[in-house]
């Protein structure tokens, strides 16, 4: 039987090639593929996760939980309510750090573990928080909410044929020209931002992580 470390790190190993391939291939990517790039065996990865929608929610799950990491840091580390915003969203975004992981709607089919989605919820509260913050302070306009952060993530990585860095590096490009527009005094938005409900629809049917 592995080590607690050793099965983390086969996880870790398996859960990045996951993410890497259906970044590049879409969920119609092979299992041995994702087997290759994690240098290990297609079984041994079958027996870790008997189907390839547990394995989509581990890789959902790492995502969720690395929105929740840079969140919560960004709101403990940085001195101002924008510069925190700033680095949560430009480290949730930089290259491989899973965000950028295009994958497909959430499949009706597969049962969600409740641990994925109070995970999730974590992250949106966390999220709420830091947009909640920017615009006590005054830095982030009023007609934004926490779902337009999510939302924009959504649109600032389209599934696009190229590698890792490159679309990191687009990103990053246009998130400096999104910034832009999160401050205050900027023309008004036309409608209104998505609700709870909306988003939660939005996130399990939008092709992106």
């Amino acid at each position: 039987m592995a080590t607690p470390s050793k099965q983390a790190h086969y996880d870790d190993l398996v859960i990045r090639a996951a993410r890497d391939v259906f970044a590049e291939q879409g969920f119609a990517a092979p299992m041995s593929e994702v087997a290759k790039r994690a240098g290990v065996g297609v079984a041994s990865i079958y027996r870790r996760y008997p189907s390839k929608g547990e394995l989509i929610e581990q890789v959902r799950m790492a995502a969720s939980q690395l929105l929740l990491d840079e969140a919560e840091r960004a709101l403990a580390e940085e001195p101002d309510a924008w510069s925190a915003l700033v680095r949560f969203m430009r480290r949730s975004l930089r290259e491989g750090s899973g965000i950028g992981t295009v994958l497909p709607p959430m499949d009706p089919q597969h049962v969600y573990s409740q641990e994925f989605r109070d995970l999730r919820e974590r992250a949106a509260k966390a999220i709420e928080e830091l947009v909640a913050a920017a615009k006590q302070a005054g830095v982030l306009r009023e007609d934004v909410d926490w779902t337009d952060i999510v939302m924009l993530f959504k649109h600032l990585n389209p599934r696009l044929p190229t590698t890792e860095h490159r679309r990191a590096e687009l990103r990053s490009r246009y998130l400096g020209l999104v910034l832009e527009g999160l401050r205050p005094g900027g023309p008004e938005l036309t409608g209104p931002a998505p609700d709870r409900a909306e988003w939660q629809t939005l996130c399990d049917n939008f092709a992106t992580s």
